[in-house]
């Protein structure tokens, strides 16, 4: 008589017939961003059927792209703590603080431009390091930890500003995202070809390098990777500070976009900047996730949230519709990695 394990066994050892028809095609479907392309085609055309200044007035696909680079930028920190299991609820914080910088220590201090990107990024990064390594090392969960440090950096941006919520972006810096800058002669602003140049660097990285590899690897499994001498800490502390250091750079932007910054300047982008992730089909622990896919979930959110406007809804209305989203895309992905990529 066959023992009972014999089956299971052999289907663990034996290669699996290659799936064909609607089974490939959905798999396939779902390792890459086809069905965000689809849902953006869509949401585009539809927005181009509603509003058809679209189509005359450049300036308003402009706007479009400019908003979406703001919330992939962000989100681009956020896309790498989302791989490797993670949640960086400090967002909203390192935005406050890089928008504040932005806004009184350039106008108020006197501060040169670069100097103040340099400082942002620094404080941020460092802020995140320390938060990515705790956590690994003492195993916080991030969630707790992160929503602290992000409330910490909010009040002391407030601090250090003294409540001073009237201070301006230079005009070298409010060129980089207004609406009405130049790149290179070309009509939109310098912000949107930075994201499109960090986002290919960041591509080339997960895609391309051995530290990419690892950030999956610690994601999918942590105690494989360390089995396979993958240094988790190390991958949790820079992937933690580059989140930092990433949205406190999103903030100056943000600012510049603004002309200004406020307490709760950084809060739209903490539960925008999540959904895009996620929107763009990257889990948590996600082996297929990129922030090609977040570029893409942030263009989702923000053709809709101009459909949104324009058909006159609320504020709560557009979230509950996020909401919505955000379910079903993770009901179509979030079903797919348990037992196919973490063994």
């Amino acid at each position: 008589m066959t023992e009972p394990t014999t089956g299971v066994t052999r289907t663990l050892t034996l290669p699996q017939a290659e799936p064909s028809g609607w089974p490939k095609f959905r798999a396939w479907a779902l390792r890459t961003p086809f069905v965000q392309v689809v849902v953006l085609v869509a949401l585009s055309a539809l927005l181009v059927a509603t509003i058809p200044a679209f189509l005359v007035r450049p300036q308003a696909a402009i706007a479009v792209l400019t908003i979406a680079a703001l919330l992939a930028l962000a989100s681009m920190g956020q896309t790498l703590v989302v791989i490797i299991g993670g949640l960086d609820l400090a967002v909203a914080g390192y935005i406050t603080f890089g928008a504040m910088i932005a806004s009184n220590a350039t106008s108020r201090l006197g501060w040169p431009v670069p100097f103040a990107f340099l400082v942002v990024m620094l404080v941020c990064g460092a802020v995140g390091a320390s938060v990515g390594w705790l956590c690994q090392r003492f195993r916080i969960q991030p969630l707790v930890m992160t929503l602290g440090v992000g409330a910490m950096l909010t009040g002391g941006s407030m601090f250090l500003a003294s409540g001073d919520y009237n201070g301006q972006p230079p005009a070298e810096l409010r060129a980089l995202a207004q609406l009405n800058g130049t790149t290179f002669g070309l009509p939109f602003p310098p912000v949107i070809a930075i994201v499109a140049v960090l986002g290919l660097a960041l591509w080339l990285f997960l895609a391309k390098t051995a530290s990419g590899r690892r950030l999956y690897a610690t994601g999918v499994n942590p105690v494989a990777a360390n089995f396979a001498r993958v240094r988790t800490s190390v991958v949790w502390t820079s992937v933690f500070a580059a989140s930092g250091a990433l949205a406190g750079l999103a903030g100056m932007f943000i600012a510049a976009f603004g002309a200004g910054w406020s307490q709760a300047v950084g809060d739209p982008y903490l539960f925008a900047g999540l959904a895009a992730v996620l929107v763009g089909g990257t889990t948590f622990g996600s082996v297929h996730g990129g922030f090609t896919r977040t570029a893409l979930g942030a263009l989702i959110l923000t053709v809709l949230s101009t459909l949104i406007v324009s058909r006159g809804l609320s504020e709560a209305q557009g979230r509950i519709v996020y909401g919505i989203i955000i379910l079903a895309v993770v009901a179509l992905y979030g079903r797919e990695r348990h037992v196919r990529d973490r063994f």
